[in-house]
């Protein structure tokens, strides 16, 4: 066993550690985050602070469950996030090793560049490579989910990437660069609104209206001017884009003709 493959089995052993433990799952973030969130940050404005406010979310709503709980989680949601912490685990050990190796996957070396260089760009760029990629691992999963939370799926991807093209410096300019930044707290914010992030699995009726944008009320009509006004008319363009910055060309099948794709075409 070479160097690689012992470090490659040390950091699935971490993630298979905290498989059924959504809180341990949140701790391995928060201590990576500790080490390397940035160390010029004030306080609690590290870069990990979107992502552990949606890892939250994941956990309120019960999706890192573990399967054989009273609420069982979703095989879908627990296989991304475990891709999620298994490259950015490996990327640490591999930096707090002192090897170099080649022909390692994109996320591992997106978290390498952002672990060097701690900024808002490289961090979505780290982040986001890992999401589609987890993304790809999971897609067979994703059948066994409803239809409505395949379709959600959709709603986090391009809302993800809609975030990182404000700090790309694609949408709104200097105003969305603020929005976006991942030190802030809208996402812990926008994760509490029901009507963009459901409070439940499975879905709610009521989630599931917002979810297909068929609520007739006041957060339906923001939600819809976000999702229909702001991003699904440019979606083509967005996850182009997106495959460029993150050097994830898989992302293009997930998006034809302004509408998402994955891993259905409508509902």
């Amino acid at each position: 066993m070479n160097k690689l493959e012992i470090l490659q089995k040390k950091a699935k052993a971490i993630v298979d550690n905290v498989s059924d433990d959504p809180k341990g799952r949140y701790q391995l973030r928060y201590e990576f985050y500790k080490k390397y969130g940035d160390p010029f940050a004030k306080g609690n404005d590290g870069l990990g602070n979107s992502e552990l406010a949606f890892i939250e979310w994941e956990i309120k709503r019960g999706t890192l469950n573990p399967m054989d709980s009273d609420h069982p989680g979703s095989l879908w949601w627990r296989k991304v996030n475990s891709h999620f912490l298994y490259v950015a685990t490996l990327a640490q050990l591999i930096k707090e090793s002192g090897e170099a190796f080649l022909d390692l996957p994109v996320p591992v070396n997106f978290w390498l560049q952002y672990i060097d260089t701690p900024n808002e760009c490289s961090w979505y760029r780290a982040h986001n490579s890992s999401i589609i990629s987890g993304y790809a691992v999971a897609d067979k999963l994703a059948y066994k989910e409803t239809i409505y939370e395949q379709y959600f799926m959709n709603i986090v991807l391009y809302r993800l990437l809609f975030a990182q093209s404000m700090v790309e410096g694609v949408s709104f300019g200097i105003l969305g660069k603020l929005f976006a930044n991942p030190r802030g707290c809208a996402v812990a914010i926008i994760t509490e609104v029901s009507a963009f992030y459901p409070d439940h699995y499975p879905m709610s009726k009521k989630d599931i209206k917002y979810v297909t944008h068929r609520a007739r009320n006041f957060m339906g009509l923001i939600e819809d001017i976000f999702d229909k006004v702001l991003i699904l008319p440019h979606l083509d363009r967005l996850y182009t884009e997106a495959a460029k910055w993150n050097s994830s060309p898989v992302v293009l099948n997930y998006a034809k003709n302004n509408k998402p794709t994955y891993p259905i075409t409508e509902i």
